[in-house]
This record gives C-alpha cells, sequence and structure tokens, in this order.
C-alpha cells in the first residue's frame, strides 16, 4: 500500500478513481475529507514512526512534489 496516501488525497482533489481491486466511490471520499477537515490534518505513514498527522500547509507542498505516476491509481498489472 506504498503511497496509499497520495492516492487518496488525488481522490480527494479528482474524484472516484480505482485503487488497486478497490474502486474508491463518492461517499468514501466525503467521508475522508469530513474527517480529514475535522482532525485539519492529512495522515501519512512514515516508515520510522508509522502514521504521522501532517497540516495541510505542510501536506499540500509535500504533494505539489510527488509524482502522480506514483499513486498507483487503476488496477495493478498481474
Amino acid at each position: 500500500m506504498d503511497g496509499l496516501e497520495y492516492a487518496l488525497w488525488y481522490m480527494v482533489l479528482h474524484g472516484p478513481a480505482q485503487y488497486g481491486f478497490k474502486f474508491v466511490d463518492k461517499q468514501t471520499i466525503l467521508q475522508l475529507r469530513y474527517f480529514s477537515e475535522q482532525a485539519r490534518c492529512w495522515i501519512m505513514f512514515d516508515d520510522a514512526i508509522g502514521e504521522v498527522a501532517i497540516s495541510f500547509p505542510d501536506w499540500e507542498t509535500m504533494f505539489q512534489k510527488a509524482d502522480p505516476a506514483s499513486f498507483y491509481l487503476g488496477m495493478p498489472n498481474l
């Protein structure tokens, strides 16, 4: 699930999409948006310390620097 936080944020910005074998629908995206707004942060996974809450300004900077091709949207190649 490497890059899941990036793929989900991409969907928050752009709408439903396939992620692996799961289609992330509009309802799920609305829930992600609601919970992140309530928490005033986005959660990402750091290999050294686990889940980390990132402020929206910091997250948006990190997201802008990320390569969209690494978000693994769509079906995996089997």
